[in-house]
């Protein structure tokens, strides 16, 4: 079982007003994928999924909703992290591009990565 796709129905962003000067934004995001709602048919599983982000304090909010088409048998009431993974990497992207328009840090810090030392097969 794989990801074929990801697809999104929904995307709703709204700048709720200006973060007050020296106030670290919280942000507050629930991932819901809705295995009770997946649709099976002729071998792929398309899953719906909500993604919403909040701030705190309440200056900016997000939602994203839509469909992870699965190829193959998949327990929808216990994804695998191989599948689960994909759909909340492509929806916070797409939420990390979406804020940047309207002004704000992505949802997540982003960590600096470290130089690591090629390794040599």
């Amino acid at each position: 079982m794989s990801v074929a796709g990801i697809r999104f129905d929904y995307i709703h962003a709204e700048r709720l007003g200006v973060p007050p000067p020296g106030v670290q934004l919280q942000m507050n995001m629930q991932v819901m994928i809705e295995g009770e709602r997946a649709v099976k048919r002729s071998g792929i599983t398309e899953i719906p999924f909500t993604i919403s982000i909040a701030s705190a304090p309440s200056v900016v909010s997000v939602t994203i909703r839509g469909t992870a088409v699965v190829q193959g048998d998949v327990d929808v009431k216990n994804l695998p992290p191989h599948v689960a993974t994909p759909i909340m990497q492509a929806a916070l992207f797409e939420a990390a591009l979406i804020m940047r328009e309207l002004g704000f840090p992505p949802p997540l810090p982003v960590q600096p990565q470290t130089p690591q030392s090629p390794h040599y097969a």
